[in-house]
């Protein structure tokens, strides 16, 4: 199979600058970020119980933003956390501890998992995927989890019509040029959005879930070019 993942860790991985820098940069590069997690917590907090243990699966954790969030609502789940660059999973473990947390360093498109799941997150990291990437892995992870699962998927997305689409992204840089703590940070991060970036309409991907199984597909949030998506299987 043709590799699907369209970088390379250290492409992503920013070695010159600290966690906590990475950490502050990433949360101003994407639009949304706050009002993203805020929907993620209180979507779970009406769904799940913080008193039980639950399965997760975080595809991408990065340094760990999403999964800490989550993890401080909901002390007893269980989970499992991924990703292709080991710097990255250093900073995981550093912020998220040893405690119902396991590390697994990889491309998930590749790994073979062996456990089902009752909650998939994928967090600013699935774009990253080619667009036949993207239909592969939703029908990876509709099988991954249990019996009525939740796959979240909080990303960045386009658009299929050209002027909503070529409109999002022009707010899109003007934000990394607003939020941008130095020339250096918006060169590295606006090079990542125009170049590393493979985004794909969010209506496309909508079809692609549904197809991949979802029974329940909805679209929770769509500002700029970030979307919260959420499907139950």
């Amino acid at each position: 199979m043709k590799k699907t993942t369209n970088v390379e860790a250290h492409q992503l991985n920013y070695d010159h600058y600290s966690m906590d820098k990475y950490d502050r940069d990433i949360v101003n590069s994407i639009p949304f970020h706050q009002k993203l997690h805020e929907l993620i917590i209180g979507y779970l907090l009406k769904n799940f119980s913080q008193k039980e243990k639950h399965d997760v699966l975080d595809l991408g954790v990065g340094t760990g933003i999403t999964t800490e969030i989550i993890k401080k609502e909901f002390p007893k789940f269980q989970f499992d956390v991924v990703d292709f660059s080991k710097k990255m999973l250093l900073g995981a473990k550093k912020k998220l501890g040893k405690e119902n947390v396991n590390y697994i360093f990889g491309d998930y498109s590749k790994l073979k998992f062996i456990k089902k799941y009752d909650i998939v997150v994928s967090v600013i990291g699935l774009h990253h995927q080619n667009d036949t990437g993207k239909k592969l892995l939703f029908k990876k992870i509709h099988t991954l989890l249990n019996k009525d699962g939740i796959f979240i998927l909080g990303d960045l997305v386009t658009h299929k019509d050209p002027k909503t689409a070529t409109l999002n992204q022009a707010l899109h840089l003007h934000h990394l040029v607003n939020k941008a703590t130095d020339k250096q940070t918006l060169k590295d991060w606006s090079y990542h959005h125009l170049v590393l970036n493979e985004l794909a309409p969010v209506e496309d991907q909508i079809k692609w879930l549904k197809l991949a199984g979802f029974k329940k597909v909805e679209l929770k949030m769509l500002e700029m070019n970030t979307a919260l998506i959420i499907c139950k299987k």
